[in-house]
């Protein structure tokens, strides 16, 4: 009986799944490949995830956005991870490198260094964001996820998540300063 079941087995329409949940997939890319400059690249990831399920369609799949939203997600990461991008670094672009005959490089280097610096700081007074406030303004705000979503798995009201989003960055920037007067004392 458990054999004939097998071979009844007829996958899913996937282009009908695809045209359904293919927005939700780039957004997804994006944001990952984004981090790395290389948000250009999400419809490759996307279209990379989708040939790799149409050539060996999954069985039992409960929640097939999840399962592409996961599948592209994870071709995004491979870019990342690619060796091509570990060792040949970013794109060259010349416009960014055309410098003109009265700047100072000296300044630009300066000026970079202390931008990193600043996002170093700011990743480190993260820790005064809960793991819910954290997750409630990478959803909504990163992701563009709607409130209502993230209020459902966070177990509060789609208001409750607005108060964490609007609360987030004034408790980040209070912290950022409280830490910053410390290093200056």
């Amino acid at each position: 009986m458990a054999e004939a079941a097998a071979m009844s087995y007829m996958p899913p329409d996937l282009g009908a799944l695809y045209l359904r949940h293919r927005d939700a997939m780039h957004k997804v890319a994006a944001s990952v490949l984004r981090e790395a400059g290389r948000a250009s690249e999400a419809d490759d990831a996307v279209h990379d995830a989708i040939v790799s399920i149409m050539a060996s369609p999954p069985e039992n799949v409960r929640n097939w956005e999840a399962f592409l939203v996961t599948a592209a997600k994870r071709k995004a990461l491979d870019r990342i991870r690619s060796a091509e991008v570990r060792h040949a670094g970013p794109e060259f672009v010349e416009a960014s490198h055309d410098r003109a005959d009265d700047s100072d490089l000296g300044e630009d280097v300066a000026d970079a260094i202390d931008q990193q610096e600043r996002a170093g700081h700011a990743w480190d007074c993260l820790s005064v964001l809960d793991e819910r406030h954290r997750k409630a303004v990478w959803e909504t705000t990163a992701l563009g996820r709607p409130r209502s979503e993230v209020a459902t798995e966070l177990s509060v009201t789609p208001a409750r998540v607005s108060q964490m989003t609007t609360r987030s960055p004034a408790l980040l920037r209070e912290e950022m300063r409280r830490r910053e007067e410390g290093i200056n004392e």
